[in-house]
């Protein structure tokens, strides 16, 4: 066998880990940096499923869903910190 040859378990493995691994970015998408955490190794799984030739269904779908949940995330982060400041503004205005 090839040195650069993957194993054929090991890429399939790679790939539902990239899927699990998006599903689970937009699942966590709210948790506090939990999704973008999940997004970005989904990200870089795909990256190595396709350094290492294999393009599958669970490499395409993970990749997809990083992407959504990346998004999500980012979203959720923005209006978490929103509310943060909007709640710091209004104690200060009434004096909590």
């Amino acid at each position: 066998m090839a040195e650069n040859t993957p194993v054929q378990g090991q890429s399939k493995g790679k790939s539902i880990a990239c899927m699990v691994c998006g599903i689970a970015s937009i699942v966590a998408s709210y948790g506090y940096g939990v999704g973008l955490i999940c997004a970005i190794v989904s990200l870089i799984l795909g990256a190595q499923c396709k350094k290492d030739g294999v393009q599958n269904q669970f490499t395409k779908v993970g990749k997809i869903t990083a992407i959504i949940g990346l998004i999500l995330s980012i979203i959720g982060t923005i209006a978490s910190i929103a509310v943060a400041i909007a709640g710091a503004a209004l104690s200060a205005q009434y004096g909590y």
